[in-house]
């Protein structure tokens, strides 16, 4: 009889995991961020689209590397173009695309929607993959989303309607010899010795290969810098983030952490680089993204990264401090910049109001005043 028991509820708990099982919901796997494969003719251009298919749960950040062979094809900034989110960057540098998106202020996309249009010029002939590397992928909460990663190519083929050059047959010169003449004796010419021309010595020049170095002189380093605030509850304040003493600098990757109890981020703006993002992946964190113009030419000097509005939602002496954590500055040959960091602090500072009176307090109040006024008549 135990043994019977036994074996049936062995066999109700196989089908219990069984149909939790195929209850169980689908992996987010199924998310796919991949791009097309195209082929073109040399000299020619192709776009092609960055997309994420079968998002199930709404994306509202992404981060996404896409490589390619820079000496087969040719990709510039304006041949870059923004997809379906609310906020774009990209970059371009040494064979590799960096793009940028966010989603501000609303609900994250679903299903399939793209991340970006990208024109491929071919220079020359030949295949190169576009390999596609997933940075960061997140929903609305801030959680990762696990997505695969799909490769694509180009292929860049010649032309195979041109003429092929035709070679025109040469005609060689046929010299008739010259007869002498019976009554023109020629006169004996006399020698004339031969000039040996003297060698001059060989110059060997040799190319020297060229080795990207940092653009940072040597003990040089960076600030990333906020400063302190002190502002009574409830009102703001706008708190800039510089990076000083800056002499090569292209990307900067820099994440604000703050306490949410304490401190509001209101806004986020007001960069004076040539291109800004920013994102609010959780409750108390801030992450902002900006790249130097293209082409060679990056910021000097000091630089603002972004201006920040900050409404104090403390208790009176409370503070947070604003921390920054410097997750990469890239100069021109893609070489880490030294920096420092100096954090900030935001206080909140006690009212200069007269502090309101409960009813039982203004009670307690006129009652003194009351018998004092009282015992002073008698």
């Amino acid at each position: 009889m135990k043994g019977k028991a036994l074996r049936d509820i062995t066999v109700m708990l196989v089908i219990l995991m069984a149909s939790m099982a195929l209850v169980a919901p689908a992996s987010s796997s199924s998310t796919i961020v991949s791009i097309e494969s195209k082929s073109v003719t040399v000299g020619q251009s192709v776009t092609s689209q960055l997309m994420v298919e079968g998002a199930e749960e709404p994306i509202s950040c992404a981060r996404v590397i896409l490589s390619y062979n820079s000496s087969i094809f040719k990709v510039t900034e304006a041949s870059i173009n923004e997809g379906d989110f609310d906020s774009f960057v990209s970059s371009i540098e040494n064979g590799k695309i960096t793009i940028v998106c966010f989603q501000i202020g609303g609900e994250g996309l679903k299903g399939d929607f793209k991340l970006a249009d990208i024109a491929f010029e071919a220079k020359k002939e030949g295949i190169c993959e576009l390999g596609v590397n997933v940075l960061e992928l997140k929903n609305n909460k801030g959680d990762p989303v696990h997505a695969k990663s799909v490769n694509g190519s180009l292929a860049a083929e010649e032309d195979e309607g041109a003429p092929e050059p035709t070679t025109t047959p040469s005609i060689t010169p046929t010299t008739i010899p010259a007869v002498p003449s019976p009554f023109l004796s020629p006169s004996p010419t006399p020698p004339s010795p031969s000039l040996t021309p003297t060698p001059s010595p060989s110059l060997i020049t040799t190319t020297p290969t060229f080795t990207p170095i940092p653009l940072f002189p040597a003990g040089s380093k960076a600030l990333v810098h906020i400063g302190n605030f002190s502002i009574a509850e409830g009102k703001t304040c706008n708190a800039v983030i510089i990076i000083k003493n800056v002499e090569h600098l292209s990307r900067a990757d820099i994440l604000l952490e703050y306490n949410s109890s304490i401190v509001k981020i209101e806004s986020v703006g007001g960069s004076e680089f040539n291109k800004f993002a920013w994102d609010m992946p959780s409750e108390g964190k801030v992450k902002m993204f900006a790249f130097g113009e293209t082409g060679g030419t990056e910021v000097k000097g000091d630089i603002k990264l972004a201006e920040l509005k900050l409404r104090a939602i403390g208790k009176e002496n409370e503070s947070s401090e604003l921390r920054l954590t410097v997750k990469g500055l890239k100069d021109g040959n893609n070489h880490d910049v030294p920096c420092e960091v100096k954090n900030g602090c935001l206080e909140v500072k006690p009212s200069s109001a007269i502090p309101a009176l409960s009813v039982f307090e203004m009670s307690v109040v006129i009652a003194v005043f009351y018998y004092l006024i009282m015992r002073r008549k008698r």
